[in-house]
């Protein structure tokens, strides 16, 4: 072989390499994606929408939940209202800062509770509807590519940082090409598998304060490991714009149970 046929055999298999080389200088580190993931589905603007859960027992048995959720993430502020079923209509959440009450109608009581208290009588917590938060409670591994029906999908193993109040104290998430989280597993600190959830889609919605459009889930699919139970949340009715600061009070929930 020449020296020119050589130097050009080189230069191809260079132009080879070159697409496969930059594709993996673009892939954000494992804590920059989850700080990617975080800013998608971050507001500027207060939040209300309404989650219609269908809850799926093992005897086959439905159970449907419909919350309204208000959240103003400047101040971490959180609302929830329970509207269905009809014996559970007025009850409620109210979370200000790091402090969650849960407001109970019939007694006309408040009672502090915990990150990881089950909402509305479902395995779903407040997590869920909350601002994502996975770079500031979670420290993420890189455990590279799962492909599935031709999809390479990212996945993480995440370890709850010091401190963190968090209902996992472990996760594992598949991020797919676009960046975008469509499952995670939780586990107990003994590595038990705890919860399931398939995001099975999103909505885009424009920021009416940052102009940015932004995400939020549509579908989700949950199920309980232990228990066998299985959830299909719906987020509906989603607006983002200025609520009224009397939302954000005990006082205001309150008079929603009279």
């Amino acid at each position: 072989m020449t020296s020119r046929a050589f130097l050009s055999s080189c230069l191809l298999a260079l132009l080879t390499l070159l697409p496969a080389a930059a594709l993996a200088d673009t892939q954000p580190s494992a804590d920059d994606l989850l700080r990617l993931i975080d800013k998608r589905l971050s507001f500027t603007s207060d939040y209300k929408g309404v989650v219609r859960i269908r809850e799926i027992r093992k005897d086959g048995q439905d159970r449907l939940v419909e919350i309204n959720v208000y959240r103003r993430d400047k101040t971490r502020d959180l609302v929830f209202l329970t509207t269905k079923p009809k014996h559970m209509a007025g009850s409620g959440y109210l979370r200000i800062s790091n402090n969650l009450w849960e407001y109970n109608p019939t007694v006309g009581q408040w009672e502090r509770t915990t990150v990881r208290a089950n909402i509305a009588g479902t395995f779903t917590c407040e997590s869920d509807f909350d601002r994502s938060r996975l770079a500031e409670d979670y420290t993420a591994k890189d455990e590279g590519v799962e492909k599935l029906n031709g999809t390479s999908y990212r996945k993480l193993y995440l370890t709850a940082k010091s401190g963190a109040e968090v209902p996992f104290p472990l996760l594992r998430i598949w991020v797919d090409p676009d960046n975008n989280l469509v499952k995670r597993i939780g586990y107990a600190p003994s590595g038990k598998t705890l919860r399931t959830d398939t995001i099975r889609a999103y909505q885009r919605i424009k920021d009416p304060e940052s102009g940015q459009q932004v995400y939020h889930y549509k579908e989700v699919i949950e199920e309980e490991a232990e228990s066998g139970m299985k959830m299909v949340v719906r987020y509906e009715d989603v607006q983002l714009a200025p609520l009224d600061a009397n939302i954000f009070t005990k006082s205001w929930l309150e008079a929603r149970a009279r």
